[in-house]
């Protein structure tokens, strides 16, 4: 890439503004089990609501709804604007308006979550939440089944990716209506691997490659710990997806709801075990999961790591400050340039590193949901916005501009967007989140837990004492799988 050295930095540097926006671990809210199995293709049986689409006919005149988003940054953010501007001007019967509720998905969820024990007639129409709500929002009991209204709408669910719907499937249920989907990739720096005689495009695929490359950058004195890890839940629950060990019982919780922890396996124990052996050898740089933070972002920046596991969603955002079409400011981050190290730097993206092989990984993000507190002529408003959004052209604008992976089939197919995974920077940063969608398992569609933060805190609580207090690993394992069995009992008994 010819490209300025500096404007290489500020390209990283606001993909860190990006992907802490896409990938911070939300808070969740309790309430009431229910029986769950997850369907492969949403061709269930179970009884659903009305969807109320002639409600929108019915209407006298435009019908006014609202959309609540958040965790959006950069040219992300833009699609959605643009997406909301385009359907707006596309028909006469919906006025859409969209309102951006923080830079996080844990701050959405808050004032979701406050709107709604206050009063529902100040909730929105439409509301855009991290993958980790499932649960929390179909409990809630405020969710309209999108499939509902698919299926009164004739629209065919099996246009949308596989391992997409069984994500978002309960009870034969799909939940949402449209859904971003991401996921996490390995970030590095194809400078340093060169500077340390490794093949660049000959990247770590699994955990023991990256402890072996690790071992060898840091021999060659190219970065002080190669590494950059932030220590979140995500990355661990992933990693043990992809060898097939549950969370917690009942199948992940898709069989029916999870009522105890089981992630203290002695594959867990070796996985951490894994992760002490790089920081005590000075090849992990770990950074606790702290909400806003861009530290873990930086070191690779300022070049102390070569390499950094996080999302695929900020592609897009790399591209364009790369190209000098957005700002720092406008992909939503603050930080003082002088700070940077102005030395070479080319960033490269491939397939998550598993335990056993690369791109072992389920697809996560966030998903709009309908709510039914609406009147029912917002309530098909709704519809007709996530509808339009599901119409190919749509789809792909979220993929080209918005950094998110493909969910409806025909797009991958078409010419532009093989082109853009070949010319286009972005497209080739990305691209490895799109074969890890396709090869994804929809039977492995990771856990589905309603109280998602105590079992996110209860996990990066062990990983952070492992790591920063060094604490025994089984004893820190035993103690987070005890919290979060804890948790679960307290959640079903509400």
């Amino acid at each position: 890439m010819s490209r300025s050295s500096s404007r290489r930095l500020v390209g990283l540097t606001v993909l860190c503004a990006a992907l802490v926006a896409a990938c911070s671990d939300p808070p969740t809210s309790g309430g009431s089990g229910q029986t769950q199995t997850a369907g492969s293709d949403g061709a269930g049986e179970t009884a659903l609501p009305e969807c109320p689409l002639d409600a929108l006919d019915d209407a006298t005149g435009p019908v006014d709804a609202s959309l609540w988003y958040g965790g959006l940054a950069g040219t992300t953010k833009a699609t959605m604007d643009a997406m909301v501007d385009r359907f707006n001007q596309s028909q006469d019967q919906v006025n859409l308006q969209a309102s951006d509720q923080g830079s996080a998905y844990e701050e959405i969820f808050r004032k979701y979550e406050s709107a709604a024990s206050a009063s529902t007639d100040q909730l929105p129409d439409i509301i855009y939440l991290e993958d980790t709500h499932l649960q929390a929002m179909i409990d809630g009991g405020n969710v309209l089944p999108a499939q509902a209204c698919m299926d009164a709408d004739g629209y065919d669910l099996t246009d949308i990716e596989p391992v997409a719907r069984a994500v978002y499937t309960v009870d034969d249920v799909l939940y949402p209506g449209y859904i971003n989907a991401s996921t996490p990739v390995l970030y590095y720096n194809k400078a340093h691997w060169v500077k340390a005689n490794l093949d660049p495009d000959d990247p770590p695929g699994t955990l023991d490659e990256i402890y072996e490359q690790a071992k060898a950058l840091k021999a060659a004195g190219v970065s002080d710990k190669p590494l950059s890890f932030r220590a979140s839940r995500w990355f661990f629950e992933t990693w043990l997806s992809g060898i097939g060990e549950d969370i917690v019982n009942n199948d992940n919780g898709r069989d029916a709801p999870a009522t105890e922890a089981t992630f203290d396996t002695p594959e867990a124990e070796e996985l951490l075990g894994f992760l002490k052996k790089m920081n005590d050898e000075g090849l992990l740089n770990a950074f606790a999961n702290t909400e806003g933070s861009i530290d873990h972002y930086l070191a690779l920046v300022q070049q102390q790591s070569s390499m950094l596991i996080e999302t695929s969603t900020a592609s897009t955002t790399v591209r364009d400050v790369l190209g000098g079409s957005i700002t720092a400011a406008e992909a939503g981050v603050d930080f003082d340039d002088s700070v940077l190290d102005k030395s070479e730097l080319v960033p490269g993206a491939t397939a998550f590193p598993g335990i056993e092989a690369p791109g072992k990984v389920y697809p996560t993000g966030g998903a709009f949901y309908i709510l039914n507190t609406s009147d029912p002529a917002q309530q098909a408003a709704s519809w007709q916005f996530l509808k339009f959004m599901l119409q190919p052209e749509n789809a792909k604008e979220w993929h080209l501009n918005g950094g998110f992976l493909p969910i409806v089939k025909s797009v991958q197919d078409e010419d532009d967007v093989q082109a853009f995974w070949q010319d286009d920077v972005a497209g080739v940063l990305l691209f490895p989140a799109v074969e890890q969608l396709s090869e994804a398992d929809p039977d492995q569609p990771g856990p589905l837990i309603g109280p998602y933060v105590d079992e996110s805190n209860a996990i990066e609580d062990a990983l952070d004492g492992v790591l920063f207090d060094g604490q025994d690993v089984g004893s820190a394992l035993s103690t987070a799988q005890e919290t979060v069995t804890e948790s679960l009992e307290r959640y079903e008994a509400n």
